[in-house]
């Protein structure tokens, strides 16, 4: 690992150093679960003291980026989180495709049923009206990140079928191809603690909370079209908004 600090400006070398690091985990040179340096090779490596090269480590690690751990383990980088702004409509594909990351599927659950009366009512739904139910386990590379349970409305001309969902099909991608272009929605973001069944799916312990997301995705004509429960491994997901003083 090769590494220049510059000792004439007035930014600490420990910083430097963080920097320096960081830069090389966010461009893959360093890979998550890869071992750093000892702190007597990163000495060498930087031309400083322990004491600085500690300095750097420590706010790695007080950030979740490095865990430190004692004896031959090491320091190891962590799974990185994906940081997703809240105020961009995306599709969980096009998230994944962001960070450079494989998206895929597994299709769990494909019917036509009639949805209960909160779905229906955002949905504006008439008495009776079913919709197309889609429910997907969602992995980046080969890690079980989320659950998406997915009503669509059935607009006139739309005709989804389970065998079309294989493991890399985007579902935006089908409604596009079908006229169905997602324009704006409203997002309700909360942690809380799923079914036990939801868990299990997930890879999580019992009792654990997670991420849960409830979205309204409206066409160009604010018509609602998809109604969609997500349920996120907290492990894996940081969320941003901007906000403005007015």
């Amino acid at each position: 690992m090769e590494s220049i600090i510059d000792k004439k400006i007035k930014v600490p070398l420990h910083y430097q150093i963080y920097l320096d690091i960081l830069k090389k985990i966010q461009s893959g040179v360093l890979r998550e679960g890869e071992k750093l340096p000892s702190e007597k090779e990163m000495e060498q490596i930087y031309g400083v003291s322990r004491i600085t090269v500690r300095g750097a480590v420590e706010m790695l690690a007080q950030e979740g980026i490095v865990e430190k751990n004692r004896g031959k383990k090491g320091t190891v980088v962590c799974h990185s989180k994906h940081l997703y702004d809240m105020r961009k409509l995306t599709s969980f594909t096009d998230d994944m495709h962001l960070y450079g990351k494989q998206a895929s599927s597994e299709l769990l659950d494909f019917q036509e049923l009639i949805p209960r009366k909160k779905v229906a009512d955002q949905l504006e739904l008439g008495e009776e009206e079913s919709v197309y139910y889609i429910e997907r386990k969602r992995y980046c590379q080969d890690m079980v990140v989320g659950l998406h349970k997915a009503y669509i409305k059935k607009t006139a001309g739309l005709i989804l079928r389970a065998e079309q969902f294989l493991p890399d099909v985007s579902l935006y991608a089908l409604l596009r191809e079908n006229g169905i272009v997602p324009t704006t929605a409203c997002e309700i973001l909360e942690v809380k603690t799923p079914s036990e069944r939801i868990l299990n799916i997930l890879g999580l312990p019992s009792k654990t909370a997670v991420f849960h997301k409830e979205r309204v995705t409206y066409t160009g004509n604010r018509k609602p079209f998809e109604y969609v429960e997500m349920f996120y491994n907290p492990e894996c997901y940081q969320y941003k908004v901007e906000l403005r003083l007015d």
